[in-house]
């Protein structure tokens, strides 16, 4: 490798693994006739008869400038707009992160502006690479990445909210300098935040990101048609103040060409994107349809303000001009796109289409789609609640939306333009639950197929099919939103930065940054939370949870350590030393504490002294995880100060979870293929330590009080011969249940170091399960986080994936 580059020396490479282990993108050993890992997972282990060789070119100069090497760089190979392929290294950044930075580049690239966008992607040739210098977007890479997988695999969750946490401050350091704001790669990470959280949370935040990415354009001298930056902004805030009730966050129609800087290479480049719209014809056409889509959501916003309310008349004047040249602008469209056959995929053909050919017909039925979805927009904003009869376009317009629907194969994700029809046309469509059902199933996401969902659009439509049927009355989508508490209002942004309806450039870079930085500190700052038993597997859990929401975290724990994240401090802290407890309070004013007790049995009195001192000094909720089996004031241990914190009128939740760790047997299932335990064949409901932050997480940050006691249950009912069953199959050796007495039970876990009166008490509650009292299921993980809990199948392909129970 050349000294100073970034680029390693290109060397052939083969791709001689198993098929299965390349569509997974894990290293196969190529052992035949069945590889390893294919062995050990129990997976179908498949192989191609052809040997295919990748060849590597020289990069170009002009590219490995941008790239820094180090001597701990971890490395992601790229392929080139021109085909070239080379490799890129992230100096310092650490081996669990690369492959976010990898499925970032593989798939997110592919689906954050055009669907399948895999050739010339701009995001791929030119954004990643600015990550090896910024650690913002280097951050917000692997958070959109990270976030993208947790949809599917909820342990990435606690990944992806660790980087975003990360990113926000990176990004924050990135404008306190103006050169590095200017930069591409501080607009870029801003507009991945954006996309992350329009991805991924359940909250607005997306339009503050997407607000300051619109600050950034300005500070950077205005909108560049030729800037693939700019463009993607155009789609995030078109179609975002449709859905927001405003107009575009800025004036003009900024994304089409103005004739300037047309012949240039960056433009060139530009004008194949995506590189399937051949002749530019879908993207400049959709350009245009973006004009419409812009006019309507200022109109939306006009007909629910002070000009609706006093002047209607006019809102209805300027809605006939605005379908006036919408239709007009739809005849002049050529035939493919305006014609287009819903059933074109089914449609006989002298020969099949190429994937380019696939790829934009897809593009123009999402194009139709949309255009429907405006007309059905239009018509909504003049009558919200249907007193007059649904109008004939508005009929075919939804008719047409799902004929497109019914045509697209199961499994496809959806174009952005479909997802914006199929929520038009449930909203036009009245107390039809055929439609419903066809809209219902179609927004449900696969996603392994897209980056975006419609998740929260589909939850209102829910909300909006419900009173209908109820009440046999139309209601207005944009009113439901809003007592929904999902209405996208413009944010502290636009408030501190645009006074006026829109400034052509930001005066001072002093005051940009100074108002910039206080925007984030806005969100940076909430909670002050102190979290015991620090470094345990459910503390450490919630710890960046609450870094990315922007609390203040205090983490207790012996040694005083604590991860590197936002707003997090380590504090020494011993239940077994009194003097230590005071320690927290020397740090910030506590407001909030998570309390895991020692693994003693009389537990209650150090806890009380504690839990009396932190009333002292101002401490407010108090969250203690418990015991599945130990009811509030029955029992010993925790139990005694549950009751306690229940009594004390401060703010209290008790978290009652049954978990199944990799720690929890760990030690035998890898030395003796054994699970030891006294629970005969009784069954129990198993729960990751995940799914019991993520509720943690919420009753120590929701504005709404718990005070209550939360039995965390799983969605499933296993015995442990059942457990030995899927462990043995999934690591490829046998395990077998041990069944022994209590008493036993007792004796082994005291023989392995665990204090006996508390082994006794473990070994009883394992008696409890053996007499059915842990047979019981309910939904309080999907009631308090709005998501499905970790199948316990899922979580074991994890442990086996990391090797978790591999032999010693």
């Amino acid at each position: 490798m050349a000294p100073g580059m970034g680029i390693k020396a290109p060397v052939p490479r083969t791709r001689t693994g198993c098929l299965t282990c390349r569509k997974r993108k894990v290293k196969c050993d190529e052992m035949k006739p069945e590889c390893g890992r294919c062995l050990r997972l129990q997976r179908e282990c498949t192989w191609s008869d052809q040997l295919q060789v990748i060849p590597h070119r020289q990069v170009q100069d002009g590219i490995a400038a941008l790239f820094t090497g180090g001597s701990r760089s971890q490395c992601v190979q790229m392929n080139g707009w021109s085909g070239q392929n080379f490799v890129i290294e992230f100096p310092n950044v650490d081996r669990s992160t690369v492959p976010y930075i990898h499925h970032f580049v593989t798939f997110c690239c592919r689906f954050l502006a055009y669907s399948n966008d895999n050739e010339g992607n701009p995001f791929q040739e030119e954004l990643v690479p600015l990550a090896t210098s910024s650690p913002a977007l280097l951050h917000s890479m692997a958070a959109l990445a990270a976030g993208h997988l947790s949809r599917s695999q909820p342990h990435h969750d606690v990944a992806a909210t660790k980087h975003y946490s990360l990113a926000l401050h990176e990004l924050k350091e990135s404008l306190s300098d103006p050169v590095v704001a200017r930069a591409d790669s501080t607009l870029g990470a801003c507009l991945l935040l954006c996309v992350y959280e329009i991805s991924h949370s359940q909250n607005p935040l997306w339009l503050d990101h997407l607000t300051g990415a619109r600050d950034l354009i300005l500070f950077r001298g205005g909108p560049r048609t030729s800037d693939y930056l700019t463009r993607f902004f155009s789609f995030l805030d078109v179609s975002g103040s449709l859905s927001s009730g405003a107009g575009p966050l800025l004036e003009g129609n900024y994304w089409l060409d103005d004739g300037e800087n047309g012949d240039g290479p960056e433009n060139s480049k530009l004008l194949r994107w995506p590189y399937y719209d051949s002749g530019n014809v879908m993207v400049s056409h959709f350009h245009q349809l973006m004009i419409f889509m812009a006019k309507l959501a200022r109109l939306s916003s006009e007909s629910m303000g002070e000009l609706g309310n006093n002047y209607p008349d006019i809102i209805v004047q300027k809605g006939c001009d605005i379908r006036e040249e919408l239709l007009a602008w739809w005849q002049s469209c050529p035939p493919e796109l305006r014609d287009q056959s819903n059933d074109w995929r089914r449609q006989t053909r002298p020969r099949k289409l190429t994937v380019p050919e696939t790829l934009e017909e897809e593009a123009f039925s999402s194009t139709k789609s949309c255009m429907q979805g405006c007309i059905i927009y239009l018509n909504h904003i003049l009558d919200p609640l249907g007193r007059g009869p649904q109008k004939l376009e508005v009929i075919e317009a939804i008719q047409d939306i799902l004929d497109i629907a019914r045509e697209i194969p199961e499994g496809y994700g959806l174009e952005m333009g479909i997802y914006w029809g199929l929520f038009m046309a449930g909203v036009a469509t009245f107390n039809d639950v055929v439609a419903e059902d066809l809209i219902r199933q179609s927004m449900k996401a696969d996603p392994t197929s897209s980056i975006y969902h419609a998740d929260l659009a589909l939850e209102l439509l829910e909300v909006l099919w419900r009173r209908q049927h109820q009440y046999g009355a139309k209601y207005d989508w944009r009113e439901v939103q809003v007592q929904m508490g999902i209405q996208m209002i413009r944010g502290t942004w636009r408030e501190a930065f645009l006074v006026d309806s829109q400034q052509e450039t930001i005066d001072s870079a002093s005051s940009f940054f100074a108002i910039t930085c206080q925007a984030h500190a806005i969100m940076s700052s909430k909670g002050n939370i102190l979290l015991t038993g620090g470094t345990g597997k459910v503390s450490s859990r919630i710890t960046p949870l609450l870094a990315s929401n922007g609390d203040t975290v205090l983490v207790a724990s012996r040694s005083g350590k604590c991860p590197s994240l936002p707003n997090t401090t380590g504090v020494k802290f011993d239940w077994f030393d009194p003097a230590s407890y005071t320690n927290p309070f020397s740090h910030s004013e506590v407001d909030t504490i998570f309390l895991v007790a020692p693994p003693i049995m009389d537990c209650f009195p150090s806890m009380k002294a504690f839990i009396d001192l932190a009333l002292q000094k101002g401490v407010k909720r108090l969250v203690l995880l418990s015991g599945s089996l130990l009811e509030v004031g029955d029992g010993p241990m925790m139990a005694q100060v549950s009751k306690y914190i229940s009594l004390l009128g401060v703010e209290w939740t008790v978290l009652r979870p049954k978990n199944f760790s990799e720690m929890e047997h760990g030690h035998s299932i890898r030395s003796e293929d054994r699970i030891l335990t006294a629970a005969g064949e009784g069954k129990v409901s198993f729960v990751s330590a995940d799914d019991i932050a993520a509720v943690a997480f919420r009753a120590l940050t929701d504005e709404v009080l718990h005070n209550t006691d939360h039995l965390i249950l799983g969605p499933e009912l296993f015995s442990y011969d059942d457990v030995a069953e899927i462990l043995t199959k999934k690591l490829g050796r046998e395990i077998t249940h041990v069944k022994l007495s209590e008493d036993e039970l007792a004796d082994a876990m005291t023989n392995f170091g665990i204090p006996g009166d508390y082994a006794r008490l473990l070994a009883q509650l394992d008696t409890a399960i053996k007499n059915g009292e842990e047979e019981r299921l309910n939904t309080v993980i999907l009631d308090v986080t709005g998501r499905e809990p970790t199948r316990f199948q899922e979580f074991v392909e994890r442990c086996v994936e990391q090797g978790v129970w591999m032999k010693k």
